[in-house]
């Protein structure tokens, strides 16, 4: 019975992944841009690390060299990540640094808009030692202090709100991953980005 599911279970896998039966979504070639996937049974020849056998020895799940040998690359499906962006596999296939992957088409994100807790903003900044800096540089203009006080929560896109962030890459005060750090550690609610 269990030899039944586990067979039921690969059967399913290859319907899902569109790899036909007998063959390994691992390895491919690239034919007229659509990727041909490899056996999984695969000839090694008659001579095995020197061992000369009467008839060809097949294997089933052979090794990368095994399958290069025979002219087969490996497949990577894995999306390549590009901030602000989401990779969406064309249906092409293309060889690249001798890999076999999905040509990708590249989506941009619609433009985040996150609510920033100010009591959050505070803490964030407080755990990066940087209070003090963001509040000499926030008190010592009276606009901006005024906003600051009258404001229950900051928008991020508000051209004050980047342009303080922006301040405080260009001084070297934080870092451009320790803004995105405070931004996503100070968001008042969970956005859902499609």
């Amino acid at each position: 019975m269990k030899v039944h599911a586990i067979v039921s279970v690969i059967l399913l896998a290859s319907q899902l992944f569109a790899i036909p039966p007998g063959q390994t979504p691992n390895f491919g070639k690239v034919v007229d841009g659509n990727v041909q996937y490899a056996p999984l049974r695969i000839p090694l020849g008659n001579i095995i690390d020197g061992v000369v056998y009467p008839n060809c020895v097949w294997t089933s799940h052979g090794t990368t060299n095994q399958y290069a040998a025979i002219g087969w690359l490996p497949v990577d499906r894995t999306p390549p990540s590009r901030p602000g962006y989401v990779a969406e596999a064309s249906g092409a296939w293309t060889v690249t640094n001798g890999v076999v992957a999905p040509v990708w088409a590249w989506r941009a994100l619609p433009p985040r808009n996150l609510q920033l807790s100010k009591m959050k903003l505070k803490k964030a900044f407080k755990t990066l030692r940087v209070w003090d800096q963001v509040w000499e540089i926030i008190s010592s203009d009276e606009d901006v202090l005024a906003d600051w006080n009258d404001s229950v929560v900051l928008d991020e896109q508000d051209a004050m709100v980047q342009s303080a962030f922006q301040s405080l890459e260009q001084f070297g005060i934080l870092t451009a991953d320790q803004v995105e750090a405070v931004i996503t550690n100070s968001v008042t609610e969970i956005e859902v980005r499609q």
